[in-house]
C-alpha cells in the first residue's frame, strides 16, 4: 500500500509513502513529519471506515437472506481496486479535519491518493476470517454477529448474519468494515501512537481528560447550558492521537490487568537497561516508580524526565502488545542520552523482527545510524558475529533492508532515503549538519592556533 499527500500543512509538494515494517520519518523542523505520521495513524485507525458502493449493493440482500456467497473477483478486479482506492482516499480527506480537530479549510486544498497492492491483499486471504459482534439495542443479552470468510478453493467470499439485525445501515457499516480489513492488511492489529506530548500527558492525564474537564468547567460556571455541555463532552479538544493517548493513560487500571506474554520481556529490559526504575500502577491508576534495588516508591512526578517519558511504551509492551500491531512514536529520542537513543533503536528493531510494525518521526541521527548498523549486519560476512558481539548488537535486532522505509522531509517535500545492507541508511541532512559543525570547529581551532604568538625562548 502507498499513500500520497500533497498541499497538506507543511507538505506542499507531492510525497509518496509506502509503509514497511519499520518506517522512518526524519528531516528538519516544521516540514510535515508529524502530519504524515498522523495521516498514517488515521488510515490505520480501526474507527476509520470508508464507504463502498459494493457494501450498499449487498446490504439488503444479506439482511434478507442471512447467508450469502459472492465471487471474490467482484472485489479484486482492476476496476474494483481503483474504486476502492478512490473511496478510501476520499473518505480519508473528509475525516482528517475532524481527526486533527481543525476547521474543514485544513484539507480544502489538500490531495490524498491511496494505491493498493494486490499481492499484499491476496497473500493473507487464505486465512481471512473477520467476525464482528455487538449487543442489540432492544435486548442487551442478544448478540448480533457478522462474519466474513474467504473460501480459497472456490474463490468466493462468504457472508453471514446471526441475531436480530434490524437496520440496513448496520449491515452496510459491517460490510464497509470488512472491506477496509480486506483492502488494507496493515490495519489488522491495534494501532497506538505515542505523541511527542506524552511526557506532560503522563503526569497530567486526569486533568487533560476532556470529558472530565468539560464537566468541571460547566458545573463551576454561574450558568449551566446543557447544549454547550453536551457539545463539550462529545467533541474532543485535542487531535485524535493525543485524545487517544489521554484515554490510554486514564485506562491504566483496566490495562494493568492484561498481560503481553510475547513482549513483556522487552518491557522488563526497558526498565532494567534504559530507565533504571520499575513502574507500578495501583488500582486507581496512580503511577509510581522505584529505583532498581530499592524498596522506596516515588510518585512519577519525582522521577527522571526519562522515566516520565517512557511509561507509555513500557505499559504497552508489558500489557497490550501483540503480533500484528502498529506502534507509532513521535520523537522516540525524547530526553535520552545518545547511548540510550541507540538502545531504544535496537529495542524497536527487535519489535519489528517479532512482528510489530513501527513508524517513527525522529530528529536523532544516533537512532537512524544504529538502524543502519543493524541493516549492515543482516548480510553475512567474515567476522560479522564477533563484531556484533563486541558492539552488543544482538542477532534478534538485525534488520533486513526490505523491512525498512526511510523518508527525509525538507523544503515542503520529501525524499526517499537510500537503505541497503552495504551502507545502512544515507542521511543527507544529518550528514550536512554534522559536516558543518565539524568544519566550524576545525576552522575555529586552527584560527586560534594561528593567532597565538610563538613562545619566546627563555632568557
Amino acid at each position: 500500500m502507498k499513500i500520497c499527500i500533497e498541499n497538506f500543512g507543511a507538505i506542499k509538494k507531492r510525497v509518496e509513502i509506502e509503509p514497511k515494517p519499520l518506517t522512518i520519518f526524519c528531516g528538519t523542523n516544521n516540514t510535515g513529519k508529524t502530519y504524515a505520521l498522523y495521516v498514517l495513524n488515521a488510515l490505520m485507525d480501526s474507527r476509520f471506515v470508508a464507504t463502498f458502493e459494493w457494501a450498499k449493493q449487498h446490504a439488503k440482500t444479506l439482511m434478507d437472506e442471512r447467508r450469502v456467497m459472492l465471487p471474490l473477483s467482484e472485489l479484486l478486479s482492476p476496476q474494483a481496486i481503483r474504486d476502492a482506492e478512490a473511496n478510501i482516499a476520499g473518505s480519508l480527506k473528509q475525516t482528517l479535519s475532524q481527526f486533527f480537530v481543525a476547521d474543514a479549510v485544513l484539507t480544502d486544498e489538500a490531495k490524498f491518493e491511496v494505491s493498493l497492492n494486490l499481492a499484499e491483499i491476496e497473500e493473507p486471504l487464505a486465512s481471512f476470517d473477520f467476525t464482528l459482534g455487538e449487543k442489540s439495542d432492544r435486548n442487551a443479552k442478544e448478540t448480533l454477529q457478522f462474519r466474513c470468510r474467504i473460501i480459497a478453493s472456490t474463490k468466493n467470499i462468504g457472508l453471514s448474519l446471526d441475531g436480530d439485525w434490524t437496520s440496513n445501515n448496520q449491515v452496510e457499516h459491517a460490510l464497509n468494515q470488512v472491506l477496509m480489513e480486506l483492502y488494507c492488511p496493515i490495519r489488522r492489529g491495534r494501532s497506538l501512537l505515542l505523541p511527542a506530548e506524552r511526557t506532560g500527558i503522563n503526569l497530567f492525564f486526569r486533568e487533560l481528560n476532556s470529558r472530565r474537564a468539560a464537566l468541571l468547567r460547566h458545573v463551576t460556571s454561574q450558568t449551566l447550558d446543557t447544549n454547550e455541555l453536551l457539545k463539550d463532552i462529545i467533541v474532543s479538544r485535542y487531535p485524535q492521537p493525543i485524545h487517544d493517548y489521554i484515554e490510554f493513560m486514564n485506562a491504566q487500571p483496566e490495562i494493568k490487568r492484561q498481560s503481553s506474554e510475547a513482549f513483556a520481556d522487552l518491557a522488563m529490559w526497558l526498565q532494567k537497561e534504559v530507565l533504571r526504575v520499575k513502574y507500578k500502577v495501583d488500582r486507581y491508576g496512580d503511577i509510581s516508580i522505584s529505583p532498581l534495588r530499592s524498596k522506596t516508591d516515588l510518585g512519577l512526578h519525582l522521577g527522571s524526565s526519562t522515566a516520565k517519558t517512557f511509561f507509555g511504551l513500557w505499559s504497552y509492551l508489558n500489557h497490550l502488545a501483540r503480533i500484528g500491531d502498529c506502534l507509532m512514536i513521535d520523537e522516540p529520542e525524547l530526553n535520552l542520552h545518545p547511548r540510550n537513543q541507540r538502545a531504544i533503536a535496537r529495542l524497536l528493531a527487535e519489535l519489528v523482527n517479532r512482528g510489530i510494525r513501527v513508524v517513527v518521526s525522529t530528529h536523532s541521527d544516533y537512532m537512524v545510524r544504529e538502524w543502519g548498523n543493524l541493516m549492515m549486519l543482516s548480510d553475512d560476512f567474515a567476522g560479522r558475529d564477533a563484531l556484533a558481539k563486541r558492539h552488543d548488537l544482538s542477532a534478534a535486532q538485525w534488520l533486513s533492508p526490505n523491512k525498512v522505509a526511510a523518508y527525509e522531509f525538507d523544503a515542503g517535500g520529501m525524499q526517499v532515503m537510500q537503505v541497503s545492507a552495504s551502507s545502512g541508511i544515507k542521511t543527507r541532512l544529518f550528514d550536512e549538519s554534522i559536516e558543518q559543525i565539524n568544519a566550524a570547529a576545525q576552522d575555529i581551532f586552527f584560527a586560534r592556533q594561528a593567532s597565538v604568538p610563538e613562545e619566546m625562548d627563555p632568557v
